[in-house]
């Protein structure tokens, strides 16, 4: 398995995402405080044509829906594979599931593209410059699209994009 994960290629490897929160971007409902006490951290790989995300928080409102996107030179795209279904309904693949203690224990979405390569859409690749965890206080994962910004979702923790760490 840990030769699986050796770089062949530049754009092969895994790197550690670093999260930071972003305090003034919240619902009016909650405090400053306690949206700043959020943290996260994650790995991010990609090998040949296909990937992972892997992503752990705490501080987070309990019970809350979030969502994880990509954040990229040509918009958001969901942080899971481009072929699943995306439907808004609270259920979509990127939706991370925190607990009655405000932790994200673990999420974990293969992807079907090399996240250093950049994601492929119809106009080319979308190069990923970060990745956002944001939360939806309606209760609705909004499908494609993170929703609404400061309406219907709010990022609370962003990663710049990383990059393949040296073996």
């Amino acid at each position: 398995m840990e030769e699986d994960r050796k770089p062949k290629h530049i754009c092969d490897g895994c790197c550690n995402l670093r999260f930071e929160v972003m305090p003034a971007n919240r619902p009016t409902m909650i405090s400053v405080p306690f949206w700043a006490q959020a943290t996260a951290e994650g790995e991010l790989c990609g090998q040949g044509n296909e990937g992972h995300i892997q992503l752990s928080a705490r501080g987070l409102v309990i019970f809350g829906v979030y969502t994880a996107f990509f954040i990229t030179d040509k918009g958001s795209f969901p942080a899971g594979p481009r072929v699943a279904d995306y439907t808004g309904d609270g259920f979509d693949p990127n939706k991370l599931v925190v607990n009655g203690e405000g932790i994200l224990s673990y999420y974990v979405a293969p992807l079907d593209f090399n996240p250093f390569k950049g994601i492929p859409t119809a106009t080319g690749l979308a190069k990923i410059i970060g990745i956002s965890i944001n939360y939806h206080p309606n209760g609705n994962t909004n499908g494609l699209t993170p929703g609404i910004d400061n309406v219907d979702v709010f990022n609370q923790l962003v990663a710049p994009m990383c990059f393949p760490r040296e073996s």
